[in-house]
């Protein structure tokens, strides 16, 4: 009878275990190659709506060259629809050969390892010779790319299936040493739960301990993070006094289940406690709002911003005025209208909705928004500022994503609505009418901050995402994708607008949400995602509109005050 019960209780463990499952929360593809000169990788995916491989399906690495190997990560959606990658290999005209050994496709629990030579196709671009890459111009293009050869939809739906959380192995083994406590504590001690309660607990434990080493004995396949930082690589063994701190901050960083045990960690805190993981980088406001809370400037910080400790000195402000006077005449010089601005942070128009402990940190009433278009608007050089318009608007309708650092379609129409107003006397702009749009709206609930704290999505908050789309699709706008010197870069063309103008752009990452708008009133828009006017690409393309617009924690960039 206890061995029929032990038996019973080694299935009943195993199939628990085997319920558990956990539904992977990202995509990532991990290239490791040997680069030997800077350069500028991309990936591009293609889905079954789009026909063509286009910037907006795109993610790009900066790529340091180095001559050991080097992994280059890439997060992509998690897109059962993608059917086809592709691997662009670098803008660099110059690079020397490029060893590539491997192409992988991951999860948080899983991986593929594909041959770049077997199966991917290169482009005329690239030679292969003694096992490296050659890259090279043909007829004056430099466009260096695989794309993928193998299954792509079939290999990612496999990655994009529930897992289960516990390796079938370990599972096999929990399970055996319940049967086996049960079997033991039933025959020697006449099946007394007294004394079955304690050793169950005692081998539980010793399991809970064992549970990551094992795991990462047993899976060697690879893991992804949402840390903003590389985790720390395993050290080679040697007699230094450093080398147990080396390997310590190794283990702490890559011990089995790290990233599970994270996100669980994690999504617990938000759950129970609406309380973020990460306070450093987001801090839950009010009304279900995150607030970014990156302190360092290098990083994409925002505390200097929002804190109003980046004030300008009167000096700083005098070189800012005369670098943008000196851009104004340059441009009309050649017939072109200059204007330029910027965006305002979440924390501007929601700073009513900061957490007490980032609203402690203002350390002035005087922001460097203020002090630039005030200083400016003295000097005759005016600025576009949308800030008021929004605060009088953000009661309306939600503007800015409550799990983004970003605006969201309401807040980016009244930027323009705003900005089209600011600037008509230059640019002559009449904003579309909202009635000319269909407004929709889709649940959402993830978002840059999300990922920032851990967690690609909190399953107990929502957000929605405002759609707008033209009612009139005459007086629509396509993208085109020339390749060249646009190849990083957007470019719409509008043959309704009534008009031959072409706009040159120079945004972040807040101007990926104006490109609905703005490229309904010129014939040509060219986006470079730039802070500050680059005349190489003003003498490129000849625009008759040079627009500069940053988001304000961007400022100090348009300036040119950034130490």
């Amino acid at each position: 009878m206890p061995l029929l019960l032990a038996i019973l209780v080694f299935f009943t463990i195993k199939v628990l275990i085997g319920t558990l499952k956990s539904k992977p929360e990202e995509l990532a593809i991990q290239v490791n190659a040997k680069v030997l000169a800077d350069d500028t990788f991309q990936v591009f995916y293609l889905n079954e709506k789009a026909k063509v491989f286009n910037e907006e399906q795109s993610v790009i690495s900066e790529v340091k060259g180095d001559s050991i190997l080097q992994t280059i990560r890439f997060k992509i959606p998690l897109d059962t629809s993608i059917n086809k990658l592709r691997l662009d290999i670098g803008k660099n005209r110059k690079q020397k050969p490029i060893e590539i050994t491997s192409f992988i496709l991951a999860n948080e629990f899983d991986s593929l390892t594909y041959d770049i030579s077997k199966d991917f196709n290169k482009n005329i671009c690239i030679g292969e010779e003694n096992g490296k890459f050659i890259t090279k111009t043909i007829s004056n293009s430099y466009d260096p790319f695989f794309i993928s050869k193998f299954n792509a939809k079939a290999a990612i739906l496999n990655l994009t299936n529930d897992k289960p959380l516990v390796h079938n192995f370990v599972a096999y083994l929990i399970s055996f040493v319940f049967a086996l406590a049960f079997l033991l504590s039933a025959t020697l001690n006449n099946f007394s739960l007294n004394r079955l309660s304690p050793n169950a607990y005692t081998l539980f434990f010793i399991l809970i301990i064992l549970a990551p080493q094992c795991a990462k004995l047993l899976d060697s396949t690879a893991e992804t993070s949402n840390e903003k930082r590389k985790l720390a690589k395993k050290p080679e063994w040697n007699f230094k006094e450093s080398y147990p701190k080396a390997f310590e901050a190794y283990y702490n960083d890559n011990f089995g289940l790290r990233p599970l045990l994270i996100s669980w960690s994690s999504k617990f805190k938000i759950k129970f406690f609406k309380d973020s993981p990460k306070p450093e980088l987001a801090q839950f406001g009010k009304d279900g709002y995150i607030f970014f809370n990156e302190y360092e400037e290098k990083s994409g910080g925002i505390y200097s911003s929002y804190s109003n400790t980046n004030l300008a000195s009167e000096k700083e402000l005098n070189n800012a005025l005369q670098k943008h006077k000196r851009i104004k005449n340059e441009l009309a010089h050649k017939n072109i209208e200059y204007v330029f601005g910027s965006w305002p942070n979440k924390h501007t128009i929601y700073n009513d909705l900061l957490p007490y402990t980032m609203k402690l940190q203002l350390a002035n009433k005087t922001s460097l928004a203020d002090q630039t278009v005030s200083y400016f608007e003295k000097a005759k050089l005016p600025m576009f500022d949308v800030r008021k318009d929004l605060l009088n608007n953000k009661n309306k309708k939600q503007l800015y994503y409550k799990f983004d650092t970003h605006w969201n379609a309401n807040g980016a129409y009244e930027g323009y609505h705003a900005f089209c107003k600011q600037t008509f006397d230059q640019l002559g702009l009449k904003p579309f009418p909202l009635e000319e749009f269909e407004v929709s709206t889709t649940p959402i609930r993830k978002g840059d901050l999300t990922k920032l704290m851990g967690i690609d999505s909190i399953s107990s908050h929502y957000d929605v995402k405002p759609l707008y789309e033209l009612k009139n699709d005459n007086k629509n706008f396509h993208f085109i994708y020339p390749g060249g010197i646009y190849k990083n870069g957007f470019v719409t063309i509008n043959d309704n607008c009534g008009n031959n103008k072409t706009a040159l752009v120079f945004r972040d990452s807040y101007g990926s949400a104006l490109i609905q708008f703005l490229s309904l009133h010129y014939a040509k828009v060219i986006y470079v995602a730039r802070s500050q006017v680059d005349m190489y690409w003003v003498n490129k393309t000849n625009p008759d509109v040079v627009i500069l617009g940053v988001v304000e924690r961007r400022l100090p960039y348009l300036l040119d005050i950034v130490e």
